[in-house]
This record gives C-alpha cells, sequence and structure tokens, in this order.
C-alpha cells in the first residue's frame, strides 16, 4: 500500500511539475527565433504544465511580443555580428551578388563559428556548471550539430526544429531517403517539377552538399563539440553517435503548399505552426487610423524580418517611392529599418514607415488588399491565413521557388528582383487589387492547408509529450541514421558486386589463354621437325637422285615444288643438270650447299611463278617421251 502511495505520489508530481525544458535557437535569423517561440508559448500553456530556458540571440521585442511566464530567455551577443564578419550579410544586393558555393561555404563557417561563441557565452558556461537538470531539448539544428552534445551531457532526448522546411543535413541526420532526381536542393530555385538539365545540376549539387556535409561540416563541428564538452565529461561518445538521440523533427512545410514527399515517422510536417488567432486588439491606435482612412485599401509592403528595405539601391527605391506616390488611393506600410526616412526621394503622404510591423495582425485586417513580400516561409503562411495576394519579389532561391508555386496556385504575380521595373511593379499592384479570383483561390488553398479541427502548433505539442512520455520514442527511429556515408549510398556494395563481376569474368578468360597457348605450342614442337635436318634431307635428294631417268627418287616430287627444293637443286647439281652421267658420291659429298636465294629465273619475259612451274612440267614431260621414243627405236 506504501509503495503504491509513493508511486502515485511520484507521478502526480511529475504531472504537476511538468518538464524542464532546454531550448537553443541559434539562427541569426529572425523568422526562426519567431517560429520556434511559438511554439514553446503552446507548450508551457498545455496542461502539461512545462517550464522552459531559451537560449538565442533574440529576445522578446516589448510592445509586441510580451514576456511570457515560464520561458526564461538567454540572449547571447555577438551572434549577428560574427555573422556579417564571416561574408553573410542581410543586404539585397549582396545576397545576390553571392553565388550557390560561396554562399554554402559561408554558410558553414559563419555557423560553426556562431556555435563556439553561443557554447562560450559565460551564461550558457553558468548553466551548465549550475547542475540544474533537463528533460528534454529543443533545438534548431540549421549548421549547429555541436549543440547535440547538450543532449548527451544531461542524458535527454532531442526534438528538432526546421523553420525553412527539410534540407538534406537534416534528412542525413534522421536517416530519411532523399533522391537527387525527386527532391530539390533548397539551394538551387528548382521546383520538384525539374527537366534533364536541372536533374543533373540538382544531382551534382546533392553529391557536393553530402561530401561537404560528411568530410568538412562534421569535422568543424566535432572541434567544436570536443573543445567544449571534454571540461565537463571525462568520456565523450563519437560525435556521430549524437544523432541517436534525435527523436522528433517539427518541420515548416506542408504537402499542399510545397509538394507530397516520404517522411520517417518521427519527421511531422508542421507547416503554419506560428500561426496565432488575432484581432484588431494587437493594432497600435495610430496604425489603425492610417489604415481605416484609406480609400481604397492599405498595401503592405515587407521583404522579411531580416532584409534591410533601407539598404536596398537608390534606384530601386525610387521606382517602389514612386509608384506609391502614383497610386494615391491606397495607403502603404513600408517596414523601414532606420528611425528616421534618410532616402533621396521625398516620403509619399500615403506611406507610413516603421522598423517593426506586427505583420501577421496587419494580414489579417479587412482593410488590407495586398501584401509585397519576398516569399520567405513565414510571410507566405500568413498571407495564406489572412487571404492577401501577394506580390512576389523573390531575393533568395528558395525564396524564388516559394514564388513559383503561389504563382501556380493563382493566388500571386511576381515580379523579378532584377527585372524591377516602375512599370511592372504598377501593374502587378492593379493586377491584384482588380482581379477577385486571387482572393477566392486564396480561400480555396486556405481551406486546404489550415484544419480547424486539429491545429499545427496543437499536433507539435502532443508530438512533443509523447517523446517525454516514452523517454524518447525509440520505436520511431530509423537505423539508417546508424549508417555511414559509404553504407547509406550503397558504395561498399557497389565495390564489391563490381570485383566479384570482374573476377567471374577474367579468371576463366586468363585460364582458357594459358591452356590454348600452352596446347599450341605443344602441337608446333610436335608437327615441325628441325632446320638443319631439313637441310641435309634435301642435300642428299639433289645430290643422288637422277633428274634424267624415268623414275625419280620418293619425295622428289614434293621437293621440286618448294622454292627451297629448286633453289638448293640447282646451286648443289648444276654440273649433273647438263649431262646424263650420274654425280659421284664423293663429288656431291664435298659439294657445299649454298644457301643464298636464287635470282628469279626469266621465261619468255616476266613470267609468274605458277605459270613457270606449270611451263616447266610440260617441258619436263616433253623431253621424258622424246627419250621414250628413241629408245624403242633402238630396241627394234
Amino acid at each position: 500500500m506504501q509503495i503504491l502511495q509513493v508511486f502515485l505520489g511520484t507521478l502526480l508530481c511529475g504531472i504537476v511539475l511538468g518538464a524542464n525544458v532546454l531550448t537553443v535557437f541559434p539562427s541569426v535569423w529572425k523568422s526562426h527565433y519567431l517560429f520556434g517561440r511559438r511554439l514553446l508559448q503552446e507548450l508551457v500553456e498545455s496542461s502539461g504544465n512545462h517550464s522552459v530556458t531559451l537560449i538565442s540571440p533574440h529576445a522578446a521585442q516589448e510592445g509586441v511580443d510580451a514576456e511570457i511566464p515560464k520561458i526564461r530567455e538567454l540572449r547571447i551577443e555577438g551572434l549577428r555580428e560574427n555573422w556579417l564578419d564571416m561574408g553573410m550579410s542581410f543586404e539585397a544586393e549582396e545576397m545576390r551578388a553571392q553565388s550557390v558555393m560561396e554562399r554554402f561555404t559561408r554558410l558553414i563557417y559563419a555557423g560553426t563559428t556562431n556555435v563556439d561563441i553561443l557554447l562560450s557565452d559565460p551564461q550558457v558556461r553558468k548553466l551548465l556548471t549550475s547542475g540544474e537538470k533537463f528533460d528534454l531539448l529543443i533545438v534548431d539544428l540549421f549548421l549547429s550539430d555541436a549543440l547535440l552534445g547538450l543532449a548527451f551531457y544531461y542524458g535527454i532526448p532531442t526534438v528538432a526544429v526546421s523553420p525553412t522546411g527539410a534540407n538534406s543535413w537534416l534528412n542525413n541526420m534522421f536517416g530519411n531517403p532523399q533522391s537527387s532526381s525527386l527532391d530539390p536542393s533548397n539551394f538551387l530555385p528548382f521546383t520538384e517539377r525539374m527537366n534533364t538539365r536541372q536533374r543533373i545540376l540538382n544531382s551534382l549539387m546533392s553529391t557536393f552538399e553530402r561530401l561537404t556535409y560528411n568530410f568538412f561540416h562534421l569535422i568543424s563541428q566535432q572541434s567544436v563539440y570536443t573543445n567544449h564538452f571534454e571540461l565537463l565529461v571525462k568520456e565523450l561518445p563519437l560525435y556521430r553517435d549524437l544523432t541517436k538521440n534525435l527523436s522528433l523533427a517539427l518541420i515548416n512545410s506542408h504537402p499542399g503548399l510545397h509538394y507530397p514527399r516520404a517522411y520517417l515517422p518521427n519527421m511531422v510536417e508542421v507547416g503554419g505552426l506560428h500561426l496565432s488567432h488575432l484581432n484588431d486588439d494587437n493594432l497600435p491606435k495610430h496604425l489603425l487610423s492610417f489604415m481605416e482612412s484609406a480609400p481604397s485599401g492599405v498595401i503592405y509592403f515587407s521583404l522579411g524580418a531580416d532584409v534591410e528595405t533601407a539598404q536596398l539601391p537608390q534606384e530601386k527605391l525610387a521606382i517602389i517611392l514612386d509608384v506609391f506616390g502614383h497610386l494615391k488611393e491606397f495607403h502603404f506600410l513600408l517596414k523601414w529599418e532606420k528611425e528616421e526616412f534618410t532616402a533621396e526621394q521625398v516620403l509619399p503622404e500615403n506611406v507610413m514607415i516603421a522598423d517593426w510591423w506586427p505583420q501577421q495582425a496587419i494580414l489579417h485586417h479587412p482593410q488590407v488588399k495586398m501584401f509585397i513580400s519576398s516569399c520567405g516561409q513565414l510571410s507566405v503562411w500568413e498571407s495564406i491565413s489572412g487571404q492577401k495576394p501577394v506580390l512576389a519579389i523573390p531575393i533568395l532561391a528558395e525564396q524564388e521557388v516559394m514564388a513559383k508555386r503561389l504563382q501556380r496556385h493563382g493566388v500571386s504575380v511576381t515580379v523579378g528582383y532584377d527585372s524591377l521595373a516602375y512599370d511592372s511593379l504598377l501593374h502587378g499592384i492593379r493586377q491584384l487589387t482588380l482581379n477577385t479570383s486571387y482572393v477566392e483561390k486564396l480561400g480555396q488553398l486556405k481551406e486546404r492547408l489550415i484544419s480547424r479541427d486539429s491545429t499545427p502548433v496543437g499536433k507539435a505539442v502532443r508530438k512533443i509529450q509523447l517523446i517525454l512520455e516514452s523517454g524518447g520514442a525509440d520505436f520511431l527511429k530509423s537505423h539508417a541514421n546508424t549508417l555511414n556515408f559509404w553504407r547509406a549510398e550503397g558504395v561498399d556494395v557497389l565495390l564489391i558486386i563490381a570485383v566479384g563481376f570482374f573476377g567471374i569474368l577474367t579468371i576463366p578468360f586468363l585460364a582458357i589463354c594459358f591452356i590454348l597457348r600452352k596446347s599450341y605450342h605443344s602441337q608446333a614442337a610436335q608437327d615441325q621437325p628441325p632446320y638443319r635436318t631439313n637441310l641435309k634431307v634435301v642435300g642428299r635428294v639433289h645430290s643422288y637422285g637422277d633428274q634424267g631417268s624415268s623414275r625419280s627418287p620418293k619425295g622428289t616430287e614434293s621437293l621440286r615444288r618448294t622454292r627451297s627444293a629448286q633453289s638448293l637443286s640447282a646451286r648443289s647439281s648444276s654440273s649433273s643438270m647438263s649431262s646424263n652421267s650420274p654425280t659421284s658420291p664423293s663429288t656431291a659429298s664435298t659439294t657445299p650447299l649454298d644457301l643464298t636465294p636464287p635470282p628469279p629465273i626469266q621465261l619468255l619475259g616476266q613470267v609468274p611463278p605458277l605459270q613457270l612451274y606449270v611451263n616447266q612440267q610440260r617441258i619436263y614431260s616433253s623431253d621424258r617421251k622424246t627419250s621414250q621414243e628413241e629408245a624403242e627405236r633402238r630396241f627394234s
């Protein structure tokens, strides 16, 4: 009975106290912070009664994002400055000037050094040595793999958050399948419908990403991981083994907006997680007054939370302000990062500027007619939720892909950043504000993406609760994340098959060649007598043979048909050929054999060898007949 009471008391305390969650969002992009903070807000407000410690370079913005109870935030300084020092930028012109390879390489350097700075911060070091215990780690793993050392240090499972959707690094850590023919790289402006040329480029880029991740990025992250955690733990596991603690991935995507693809059971799509129910109370009074006084409505302009509109080239700013000044029936809200308007042009009266706007609340206001955006992930979801058509001016590759998707759904118009002109911008605004079909298709897309019964953030909280209750949900994990690069890609299997196939073809071929070669030499040695024996036989035949007799010795006829026999006969018995008397053996035996080839015989001009042989046979036959007739006459 007492044991049961203790068990129930422990369980009740666990339910009352909830879990202590450690969260790290190291990205300098504020959109990543806003996405994750919405998840944490729902987590601490749920029935689990959880508490959260958040480590991030961003802090709650006063007047917009009020401090949330049970969320303790540690602000890390210096990450944005280091990001700029590593060659990254928040200016549109500089971002577009970088090539794909340059941006990819600089991202790896900047991400690794930012993790090093974060783990070196005095607040983080104090937290690690304070003895405080945590039950779960929630982390943004965009180029920050060394932070998985926190999960090993505290012995807790890990939930990964991906505000930009799935990428090759996240798929690699979870062991999720990815095909270069089906899944485009985030660094290329390709949709899933790639032609042959695009698939070739995507395959090369995917291979480059995998090789760089395994043989460059992981080595740098390993160095950061070792330097910071070997002082806290005596024996560190291999860095690649840390991915075994990955229990769940929350991905900001939806098959209806992006494209359907394969995901493991512990990789969950939660597109639109950051959306919340808002009303006019979230807008300041001066902003409401400005919006409601617009004759034809309001147009909202923002290129993202981090891209600075004030740093746009003067010629592009002039085009934008000229169009805004021309459309006096609309009021414009312009995101401007500086306290004052310092552009060369005069700010039109129908334009209001601010360094930060409550974007989601603005896009839900019925007075707003359209949204001029660079098509970031969070902005797109907010425009769909508020049913506001989008005039897309994409800057990065993933934004170009999103703009293509929205245009295919019929809810946006795209104007290229490099081709931005007065006419194209004015035409895009007119088309979106006058054609009601864009709003109608937005309503259909919203019904498809945003469910009324289950919200994405509620789905994410339930999955996190499952991880806490099951101690990591190992039954959802795939063993694919235990395979290295060579085994995962099947390189070892291909090499073994290639070697076996080569051996099957090569060994029998070499054996047959050896046997045939040996048999050929043996047969040739038996069929062909030595050269000196042939010379002696030929010499005897021509020395003792009688060419004038009616019967020739055996083998003489065949020897005469050969050129060598005729030559030897002509040289050794030239005297006997002119007379009928036989040559003495002593004379023949002492006559040396001349092996020099004879000069060609001239019979009736130039006669071919075959014809010469036939003529010689006829002459020889006629001589034999004459000799026989004379002998018969004498005998008679």
